[in-house]
């Protein structure tokens, strides 16, 4: 049996893979979804959560009991003692184990759509999972064209700044007064939500000390902004460790070792799994053909791509645009 959740000690665990968020290069406009807090009796705890992915942002703050998120791309979970809050993005593939508590949960845009409303923010993939601890957090980083975050916003964050569940619970009162309709809540959600994005940022820097065991090391985080970019699709789908090693200046020995403490992952494993995030992007964000998004991502073989497409979301690359209805 794992360890009880009470016990462990988010704060502690090294960050795992960062992922980065393709924010549109348009002015951000912060727009109030939806916001409630939710009570979770012992009669009500689940053992296997359904996968799903999200249209907009998510917040999470677990006011007391216990819950945990699982990572679909990392294939384990990262738990939420009381206390912390979970930052959820747009198109990340995750579950939410209902275990006993309170939390507060708020949907949210950085660009406005009104027309976007419950239920349809919400896609469930028809499967479910259940709780398995990754030891590490993964994380996200924001990113407006070629410009990205240089903070990470962690999936889940143990807070050391106090104010987090007058924040969300002042969220919760505007969308339960239909405040946020008229401009003054609007003005009002947009601030909150802006301070929320501002101390989660302000988190990981805080964390980001010298000497912090588990600390990521500077030059994968070099290579992997390299890898997001277009020489990482240059390099192809399957470069040799020796050749990431010598990006990153480091014998294969070190490399290996530093690539799996700051991303939790083999260099393999996560240069497929970040490629194939890249192209469910463009499958629902462009009508690129998908033989142009395989040699975008670095696969010369459209066929070869789609299998490992299909592998590793369980769905061909025409099926998941078809699902996405663009």
């Amino acid at each position: 049996m794992d360890e009880p959740l009470e016990n462990l000690d988010v704060s502690q665990l090294p960050l795992g893979p960062v992922r980065s968020v393709e924010i549109p290069a348009r002015p951000l406009a912060p727009w109030l979804r939806f916001a409630h807090a939710l009570r979770l009796e012992e009669a009500e705890r689940v053992t296997r959560a359904p996968l799903r992915t999200l249209l907009d942002f998510e917040l999470v703050l677990q006011l007391d009991g216990l819950s945990w998120i699982w990572s679909e791309p990392d294939g384990g979970s990262v738990d939420m003692p009381a206390g912390t809050v979970a930052f959820i993005p747009p198109r990340f593939r995750h579950a939410w184990g209902s275990e006993v508590g309170t939390t507060i949960a708020v949907h949210f845009d950085l660009h406005a759509r009104p027309r976007l409303e419950l239920p349809a923010n919400i896609r469930m993939l028809g499967r479910t999972v259940e709780r398995a601890p990754l030891g590490v957090v993964p994380g996200f980083r924001l990113r407006i064209g070629e410009r990205e975050q240089a903070s990470v916003l962690r999936l889940v964050t143990a807070p050391s700044r106090p104010g987090w569940r007058q924040i969300l619970q002042d969220l919760v009162e505007l969308w339960n007064r239909r405040a946020a309709r008229t401009i003054d809540g609007r003005l009002r959600a947009a601030e909150v939500l802006s301070q929320a994005l501002r101390m989660l940022a302000e988190e990981d820097r805080g964390q980001r000390r010298p000497g912090r065991a588990g600390a990521a090391d500077p030059r994968i985080l070099d290579l992997l902004r390299l890898l997001g970019g277009p020489e990482g699709a240059a390099l192809g789908a399957r470069p040799s460790v020796a050749r990431l090693a010598a990006l990153a200046h480091m014998s294969e020995a070190s490399f290996r070792a530093a690539f799996a403490r700051t991303t939790g992952s083999s260099p393999r494993r996560y240069l497929e799994e970040q490629r194939m995030e890249q192209a469910a992007r463009a499958l629902v964000e462009t009508d690129r053909t998908v033989t142009e998004i395989s040699h975008a991502v670095g696969y010369e073989d459209p066929y070869h791509f789609s299998r490992v497409f299909r592998r590793v979301n369980g769905v061909s690359p025409r099926g998941y645009r078809r699902r996405a209805g663009t």
